[in-house]
């Protein structure tokens, strides 16, 4: 699979709906994944934080963990870039965790906002799972015409 905006929820934001989705706000999850999810994840359908196929193990508490220090900048003329600090699970014995869903906890209906394929699965024994975002961010946006 890949990594992605969920697009329902998206559109939820920028239709009459007016999803009350605050990207930069700081009290979404990261909730983590085996590699099922991985190839199950469709972002043109999915909509709301599940626990099919989610990760279980010492130190991980179902839903994830809140992610902070969220923010959009502009790298360039038509990109804008979503990122926040790293975060983690610590003291963790995790086994196969291959994806990330990060979603709106605070929102009615806990809806996905974007997902990250970790391409790899990854374990923890009595450990540190640690994500670290990319300089260009978690998501990036590109809005200019090809």
């Amino acid at each position: 699979m890949a990594s992605g905006v969920y697009l329902p929820t998206f559109e939820d934001i920028l239709d009459a709906t007016a999803l009350g989705l605050v990207w930069d706000a700081e009290d979404h999850k990261a909730a983590l994944y085996n590699a099922t999810r991985a190839g199950a994840a469709d972002f043109n359908a999915n909509t709301a934080y599940g626990t099919t196929n989610e990760i279980s193990g010492t130190g991980y508490t179902p839903g994830g963990v809140v992610f902070t220090g969220t923010a959009f900048t502009r790298p360039g003329a038509g990109v804008s870039k979503f990122s926040s600090n790293a975060y983690q699970w610590t003291g963790s014995t995790l086994s196969g965790v291959r994806f990330i869903d990060h979603y709106a906890d605070a929102v009615s209906g806990d809806p996905l906002m974007f997902g990250v394929d970790l391409v790899t699965a990854y374990n923890t024994a009595d450990g540190t799972l640690l994500v670290t975002p990319h300089s260009n961010g978690l998501v990036t946006f590109d809005l200019t015409p090809p």
